[in-house]
């Protein structure tokens, strides 16, 4: 996805995110936020080089496992049957507490391991320690 589609995209999940919460669509409003978070991930971590793919698939791994799992709780979620708790949540507030808590550890490892690849490569950095370093 092109740098001028990604806030874009961001607006229009946004903008359909809000009416799916005011017509009461919790699992919709999930995997929006889901899809939200997923293109300003991507959105925050371009690099002025090339693109890491590894990235980019981890979060959209992340971003449709997610996903199908919220659907799958809201699927079979029976309002008058025996609430199903998952780690001291129902079925689907652990999906939002723990399937967002471990991405942003994902993004950071990712972030560490591609630092010198993409964000700040070894003849960007000595230009940089050169111009701004001081010594």
């Amino acid at each position: 996805m092109s740098e001028a589609r990604l806030p874009v995209a961001s607006a229009v999940i946004c903008s359909v995110a809000l009416v799916a919460a005011l017509a009461g669509q919790a699992a919709l409003l999930g995997m929006l936020a889901a899809a939200l978070t997923a293109t300003l991930g991507a959105l925050g971590l371009r690099s002025p080089g090339r693109t890491s793919r590894l990235t980019y698939a981890v979060v959209g791994i992340w971003a449709a496992t997610f996903c199908g799992l919220l659907g799958l709780a809201y699927a079979t979620h029976d309002p008058a049957g025996e609430l199903f708790l998952v780690g001291g949540f129902p079925a689907g507030t652990a999906m939002l507490v723990y399937g967002t808590t471990p991405l942003g550890a994902v993004l950071g490892v990712l972030y560490g391991l591609s630092f010198d690849r993409e964000v700040l490569p070894r003849d960007r950095q000595d230009a940089f320690l050169g111009r701004f370093g001081g010594e």
